[in-house]
């Protein structure tokens, strides 16, 4: 049975859920814990209009997406999670969430949090940036968790530094790679089809034959989490 908690500040509504997925990339039917960062702009457009469009709505992903390259505010769009069945499955979710739960985080639901977290795999960032989400947070559901996955293209603010703990910097080229390590990142190196970089091939790749998948590998866990390399992967 799948559970969520939700909370809200000014910019952003918050999602953490349990439940099983599908896709066996990401696990092998075991229940995981995904995260999700909407902009408030997102829900109040999900739970008051209709056929407005995939567009319009990842338009609308300042607050939650920022500046990364791949957002729809930033123009050119292209994140992985602007698809059709995920694009509908981020509506049915925002609908189901009531004016009422967008309350902020409080210890009660700090509490629920960890504790679905205990000995769970989490994927941090399923949508949304999860360096959004507070770091005290961040480092309490990992301590609960079996592994974890995470992954942010804020790795070169000042805020999200602390973040680098726990999930990789997303990266595109071995240059890019090689200035994070500087800092302290590992990374994740999304590569356009014919370059390269000095890193473990992601094991639950399409190039590397699906050997795994990620709840299993994790190692995309940040500097203190499995693993000491880069770890790189096709665009797609």
């Amino acid at each position: 049975m799948s559970k969520k908690i939700v909370f809200a500040d000014e910019k952003n509504v918050f999602v953490i859920s349990k439940s099983k997925t599908s896709n066996k990339k990401i696990s092998d039917g075991k229940p995981l814990v995904q995260t999700y960062t909407f902009s408030r702009d997102q829900y109040n457009l999900a739970t008051t209009s209709k056929g407005f469009g995939m567009k319009k709505f990842f338009a609308l992903d300042g607050a939650n997406c920022m500046d990364c390259k791949f957002s729809g505010n930033q123009g050119a769009g292209g994140c992985y999670t602007h698809k059709f069945n995920q694009y509908v499955g981020f509506l049915s979710m925002l609908r189901s969430i009531k004016q009422e739960q967008l309350t902020p985080l409080t210890t009660q639901k700090i509490d629920a949090i960890t504790e679905m977290c205990s000995d769970t795999y989490v994927r941090f960032g399923t949508y949304g940036e999860p360096s959004l989400i507070p770091l005290p947070i961040v480092k309490a559901m990992t301590f609960k968790a079996s592994n974890w996955t995470g992954y942010t293209h804020q790795h070169d603010k000042e805020f999200a530094q602390g973040y680098k703990d726990f999930f990789m910097a997303s990266t595109h080229t071995d240059e890019e790679a090689n200035q994070r390590s500087e800092d302290g990142w590992r990374s994740f190196i999304a590569l356009e089809l014919g370059s390269d970089a000095n890193a473990i091939s992601c094991p639950a790749s399409k190039e590397a034959g699906f050997v795994t998948n990620c709840a299993k590998c994790s190692l995309c866990s940040g500097a203190k989490g499995k693993g000491k390399k880069n770890v790189k992967i096709l665009l797609h």
